[in-house]
């Protein structure tokens, strides 16, 4: 078994979604330290670099949340400097944080997905907005789910019921990216799993539902308040729907190429269909993040885990 001597956790950074990723490294750390492996936490910062360079670490888990940790610049940047790390490689990286282009892939790869339209923010400014929001409204019906197509965390995301209510939509949106994603709400149970490459292939851990009662469901409040959060592992879905759910996350871990492991999110309809909604790399910590409750579920420790996916990084090496 590969020795881990020295890892790295690296934390922070710049984006909107810098707090949850302090949460989640802070949580990592602690589990690392649990397991036995000697953990270091890091800023996603100017003095990274130099100082991963000087530490002499052998592997790095990125807990980093939103454009610089999921978009595939840091792992290039971890690659540069011959640092192993944990998750996909670059191309990957990028392919699961743009959810456009990571909706057209897993539906080619047999899931279904919502439908769907792309709007820029340019083309809001350029043209009619109201003839925009009519049009869009015409071809996807209402309800429909606003986000931008690169963030995450339910940051700019929005249910619209009325078309009245899509410009604000939109408009807030954009305060996250330059791309809006219009999707067709789907009714349904929101389900999130966890995938983990094994030695023998991808394997899901226990899908999970999540309820907020407080908050909308919609809301960065929602995700990570843990009062009142009502969580559910295995989600409250028959087995042939679990079973589906648990597929449908290890073909879009695989259709995007992914590695060591994911989190897909998707909503399970009355008929038991998983549709696709979106596919994480850095999948959080937090207290109500799925990984540590789906890896307890499955009987292991979040601790484990984690140095398992640091051994891996380290025998394939930085450009494994």
């Amino acid at each position: 078994m590969t020795q881990l001597e020295r890892v790295a956790v690296i934390a922070g950074g710049l984006s909107s979604e810098r707090e949850v990723s302090v949460r989640s490294g802070r949580r990592a750390l602690w589990a690392l330290g649990e397991a036995g492996v000697d953990a270091v936490l890091y800023d996603a910062d100017e003095s990274l670099l130099d100082r991963l360079r000087g530490d002499r670490i052998d592997a790095a888990y990125v807990a980093v949340h939103g454009a610089s940790g999921e978009d595939g610049s840091l792992q290039t940047a971890l690659q540069l400097i011959g640092i192993p790390y944990v998750g996909p490689r670059p191309g990957a990286c990028h392919l699961a944080w743009d959810k456009v282009v990571a909706k057209k892939l897993v539906g080619r790869a047999g899931l279904a997905t919502p439908d769907w339209v792309a709007i820029s923010a340019r083309s809001f400014r350029e043209l009619s907005p109201t003839r925009l929001v009519g049009a869009i409204a015409d071809r996807l019906g209402l309800p429909v789910v606003v986000k931008p197509a690169t963030s995450g965390s339910t940051l700019g995301m929005s249910l619209v019921t009325d078309p009245a209510e899509l410009p604000a939509a939109l408009v807030r949106c954009f305060t996250y990216g330059n791309l809006a994603l219009i999707e067709k709400y789907v009714a349904g149970v929101t389900v999130e799993t966890v995938v983990i490459d094994e030695h023998g292939g991808p394997v899901a851990l226990p899908p999970a539902a999540f309820t907020n009662p407080g908050t909308s469901p919609f809301s960065f409040e929602a995700r990570y308040s843990p009062d009142p959060i009502t969580i559910e592992i295995p989600a409250p879905l028959p087995f042939d729907a679990l079973e589906a759910t648990a597929a449908a996350a290890v073909t879009a871990h695989q259709a995007l190429g992914l590695r060591d492991m994911s989190r897909t999110d998707v909503v399970v309809d009355d008929a038991g269909t998983p549709w696709f909604l979106e596919a994480a790399i850095s999948p959080g910590l937090t207290e109500t993040s799925v990984l540590p409750l789906a890896a307890a579920e499955a009987g292991r420790t979040l601790g484990d885990l984690l140095a398992d996916l640091l051994r891996a990084a380290v025998e394939r090496g930085p450009n494994g």
